[in-house]
């Protein structure tokens, strides 16, 4: 009996409901294996620990060779293992032979990626390489095929944030519900550019810093500004250092401070990640 209700045994008989068919919706990865063959068992349990991990994604089909040669056939299979993945009716990976764990954690994320999600990984790709217009552009040229999607219109407000398009961005924000998906990341860059501005110069202040570093409002002065000018790692340092200070300073600024900054970076930054974890430790 399978661990997982998304791992299932496929035969002739039900190929077409539970490959063909379920594949419109959700990636279906055909494991064929053999009892016994050396190599199969050792695909197996990452197979199924994977399947149980990403059980709302996938599903795991396996084909008993032995039980199922007219499949074997018609699919072509001419060792094992062999993982092929349909998806909307279609082959959409045919793998042969050992497959480290990463490997097919990767592919599956990619598969089963939201295009919401794989939108932002191609803005990370414009961003990495410097071409923030052109992010820009592939939002707006998006957001008119769906108008509706709240989540791209809060990624491209960000986006014209940090170009200093600031007005156009609270157009955009102005217009959406006040749940939408990432809506609190270009606020908290609005309210953090906002606020820079009424504060000396980056220089001024990192003087001041230098010569008082006991003064823990100086200290999140700093911060903000060097948040305003993109200089998140710096800025989390000194957030920090108030809290290694005073984690209760003015109603634990600090500590919201960051939850703001970690909000800004996004979900699964690695940045973000690194510094949840130091400001736990301060915490407690």
């Amino acid at each position: 009996m399978n661990a997982s209700p998304n791992i299932i045994e496929v035969s002739v008989q039900n190929f077409q409901t539970e490959v063909v068919e379920k594949s419109q919706q959700i990636p279906v990865f055909l494991e064929f294996y053999a009892d016994g063959a050396e190599p199969s068992e050792q695909l197996a349990p990452i197979l199924n620990k994977l399947a149980t991990e990403f059980s709302e994604k996938m599903i795991l089909a396996r084909v008993d060779v032995q039980q199922n040669q007219q499949i074997v056939q018609q699919l072509a299979v001419r060792t094992l293992p062999t993982i092929k993945v349909i998806f909307q009716g279609q082959m959409a990976q045919d793998l042969e032979g050992p497959q480290e764990e990463a490997t097919l954690r990767e592919m599956i994320e990619q598969l089963t990626m939201s295009s919401v999600e794989r939108i932002r990984e191609q803005i990370k790709v414009y961003l990495a390489q410097g071409h923030r217009t052109e992010a820009i552009e592939l939002l707006q040229q998006v957001i008119s095929e769906e108008p509706h999607n709240h989540a791209l219109q809060t990624e491209l407000s960000d986006l014209l944030i940090m170009e200093n398009r600031i007005d156009e961005a609270k157009l955009i924000l102005a217009s959406l519900p006040t749940d939408a998906e990432g809506i609190s990341k270009p606020q908290n860059r609005v309210a953090f550019i906002e606020l820079a501005n009424e504060l000396p110069p980056l220089a001024e202040l990192l003087t001041a810093r230098e010569a008082n570093g006991d003064d823990l409002q100086l200290q999140y002065d700093t911060a903000v500004r060097l948040i305003a000018d993109d200089q998140i790692e710096a800025a989390l340092e000194g957030l920090l250092i108030m809290l290694k200070k005073d984690k209760s300073f003015d109603d634990e600024l600090a500590r919201k401070t960051m939850i703001k900054v970690f909000e800004l970076l996004g979900k699964g930054d690695a940045m973000a990640t690194a510094y949840r974890r130091k400001m736990f430790t301060f915490l407690h």
